[in-house]
């Protein structure tokens, strides 16, 4: 009996550790409207994909995302990082001065934000800068 004590606050901390299969799925924001989008999909191999779109203003964001007590961290695949645009763009112009006037262009960078995990739903904690928008809506699974 003395044991079962000591495991039962752990049991109960388990208990309510969010998976990344139990997460897993595609949540779209309730400030949804027409051509105007965000919508974040899940997959249970702790990958993601993250969409924002404004009429031709689209990103299309694929990353990583990690799980800590009830919120979620994201991290861009390399080639969605600011650096890693700036750098290709830098590349095409030591290539060829007729790029010179090309700028990088505009760069979601998810892991400047938290998630918070509700029951069926995520929320930016913070806003998101989609370059077009920002974002700030709770996103519902469906």
């Amino acid at each position: 009996m003395k044991h079962f004590i000591y495991l039962l606050p752990l049991i109960f901390i388990f208990s309510f550790k969010q998976s990344s299969s139990e997460l897993s799925g595609t949540y779209y924001s309730v400030d949804n409207e027409f051509e105007k989008l965000s919508i974040m999909t899940l997959n249970s191999n702790n990958t993601f994909l993250y969409k924002c779109h404004l009429g031709g203003c689209q990103y299309n964001i694929t990353g990583t995302y990690r799980i800590k007590g009830k919120k979620v961290y994201f991290t861009n695949d390399e080639k969605f990082t600011p650096d890693y645009i700036k750098n290709e763009v830098d590349s095409l112009v030591a290539l060829d001065s007729m790029f010179s006037n090309i700028t990088a262009p505009f760069m979601i960078d998810l892991s400047l934000v938290e998630w918070k995990i509700k029951k069926n739903s995520i929320k930016p904690i913070s806003e998101v800068d989609c370059g077009c928008f920002i974002e700030k809506g709770k996103h519902i699974k469906r």
